[in-house]
């Protein structure tokens, strides 16, 4: 199939040069000497107040406040520019008459449950502006044509379906390969050729399969099946796929989401009119709720942090013009940009090793690397979905802590192109869970706290952020979402320290973690030895905690020292029984 070479004459194209405004080296400079001023300052807000987790959550509101008002105003620009006067025979001719640009979607996934499958797939068909809609299945054995079925039956007409023989990814490495053996000086150039080339063959597939595209009762539904490999893999086919279908159609905008998201009617057109009138936008994702929250106690406690922590948590970096994270469930790419960091985003390794999760991360960092913004368009919603069991969900954010710690630290140039404040918000995110971690070890060792502590402050935090979110969040919350606040905290804040450690102890660790909800392979478990590798740490880490908090209350109650240390070892084992019992043996 890539037998030849590309030929440099044919396949650069134009649009593969297509990236963000460059960044002059005086306002680099300006940008690494502001990220030195944040360090005191940090340290100072959080350490020269009676109050920093109040001040905290003050400027994440500020944050949340200034990038709703941003999105707006770039929406009613957006629509004035677009606007257009209704014929002269109609009485309400100066009535402005709103258009917004059509996108097409991509939906990748893996063995996915039947119904929640077709559950996503039929979201698209209320989804304004989605002209097209691909599906990217990673698989073609028997238990893998289950997704292809069901994407006939939720699909029937103007569909249609193409199996892959090999998968784009390993063309694309091997063409690369080849052009680099030759001549390894211009990367760049290689980076082109191997695109293009993948997009040729894409082109010609489509061409056999006389699909007709973009005519009258043409195919507008395409599903594409190759060998496993694994999400980034089938991720890299179908945006080649995407490019080729999208330069066809005059389609500017890619949403790219997975096989258990669902999208609402206004989700695409809304988040896209953020980036639509920005030529210097390359992204955008949307916000998201739980739409399983019934599933179990677990996807309950899901919902809260998606409603108590996660809208607050993810606008800081938008008070630098741009944001640090594209949301796999709910991303918009302008495709030009595509084309100049697909290699690259495919082919990432660290310290020789190859990254295959933190895929949506990575897609971000190098569109800002190549000079784009992102935005965050925190007033729409797409649906996703939460683990059902608690093992599920700290594997989750262990693996989104990797993928955190990787793309905060892979790229330091980033800092220097980006606003100061966007490094403001990487050093809050990266040592906040470190801090109190040590504290907590600190205190455990010494008795004594490494900083003032009150718990005003705490209680201020956590009224002003439920009425913040009652008041502004625009995802309604849990039923009686009041009554779930402690329970989220407690869920979320103590095994947090531990994650972020053990996501930076195990960075290079590719594995996903958890299993897919097909039948055929949910019904795998774990060996005790792997469940050991994957929950040992919040194991021992509830024991320090137990050990902590037994220490704290015989101090406030006087114990003597004899007390002091029966306390302390009494809080360390009975934790860690518990915990290991219930994570690695019940599993």
């Amino acid at each position: 199939m890539d037998s030849l070479l590309p030929d440099e004459n044919v396949t650069r194209m134009p649009m593969f040069h297509t990236r963000g405004p460059y960044v002059s080296t005086f306002q680099q400079w300006l940008n690494f000497f502001g990220c030195l001023l944040t360090i005191p300052i940090y340290y100072m807000f959080a350490t020269c107040s009676g109050f920093p987790c109040t001040l905290d959550l003050l400027l994440s509101i500020v944050a949340c406040e200034y990038n709703r008002w941003t999105i707006q105003a770039r929406r009613s620009n957006f629509y004035k520019s677009q606007s257009l006067p209704l014929s002269d025979g109609n009485a309400e001719k100066n009535t402005p008459k709103q258009t917004a640009p059509d996108c097409m979607a991509v939906v990748v996934g893996y063995r996915e449950d039947s119904d929640l499958f077709a559950c996503a797939l039929d979201s698209y068909r209320d989804a304004d502006g989605c002209k097209f809609l691909l599906i990217g299945v990673d698989g073609d054995e028997a238990p893998d044509q289950n997704m292809v079925t069901i994407f006939e039956r939720v699909y029937p007409k103007n569909s249609a379906v193409i199996h892959i023989d090999e998968p784009l990814a390993d063309i694309a490495m091997r063409t690369y390969g080849k052009l680099a053996a030759v001549d390894d000086d211009d990367s760049e150039i290689w980076n082109e050729m191997t695109i293009a080339h993948c997009c040729r063959l894409a082109r010609e597939t489509l061409r056999d399969h006389d699909l007709a595209l973009g005519q009258p009762g043409g195919v507008t539904r395409l599903c594409v099946y190759e060998p496993h490999m694994h999400k980034r893999g089938i991720m890299f086919t179908s945006f080649i796929f995407s490019i080729v279908i999208a330069d066809m159609l005059g389609i500017e905008f890619l949403w790219s989401s997975d096989s258990d998201s669902i999208v609402f009617p206004d989700s695409l057109r809304q988040t896209i009119s953020v980036i639509a009138a920005d030529p210097n936008a390359g992204g955008a994702s949307s916000g998201l709720v739980v739409h399983n929250t019934n599933h179990s106690i677990w996807t309950r406690f899901g919902r809260a942090v998606y409603w108590y922590e996660l809208y607050l948590a993810r606008c800081p970096p938008t008070l630098s013009g741009t944001h640090d994270c594209q949301t796999g469930p709910s991303a918009v790419i302008r495709v030009a940009a595509l084309p100049g960091i697909l290699y690259r985003w495919y082919a990432q390794t660290i310290l020789g090793t190859r990254m295959i999760v933190n895929e949506d991360r990575h897609l971000t960092t190098c569109l800002l690397m190549r000079g784009w913004t992102i935005k965050y368009a925190a007033d729409t919603l797409a649906a996703t979905e939460t683990p059902p069991t608690f093992t599920g969900w700290i594997m989750q954010q262990v693996r989104w802590a990797r993928a955190t710690h990787i793309e905060t630290f892979q790229q330091p140039k980033l800092y220097m192109i980006n606003n100061p404040i966007f490094f403001w918000s990487a050093l809050k995110r990266e040592s906040g869970p470190l801090v109190v971690a040590a504290s907590v070890f600190y205190y455990l060792y010494t008795g004594r706290p490494v900083a003032y502590f009150s718990v005003y402050d705490v209680l201020f935090r956590i009224i002003c952020t439920t009425l913040y979110n009652w008041l502004r969040n625009p995802d309604g919350g849990p039923r009686h979402s009041w009554a779930w606040v402690l329970p989220t905290l407690i869920f979320c804040t103590i095994p947090m320290p531990a994650i972020q450690i053990w996501g930076l102890l195990t960075v290079l660790d590719g594995g996903w973690g958890t299993t897919m909800r097909a039948g055929v392979e949910s019904s795998r478990r774990y060996e005790f030895w792997k469940r050991c590798y994957n929950m040992g740490f919040l194991v021992l880490w509830m024991g320090v905690v137990g050990a902590t908090t037994g220490r704290l209350v015989a101090s406030l109650a006087s114990w003597s020292q004899a007390g002091l240390y029966h306390a302390i070892i009494v809080g360390a084992i009975l934790p860690t029984l518990v915990s290991f019992w219930a994570l690695v043996v019940k599993g």
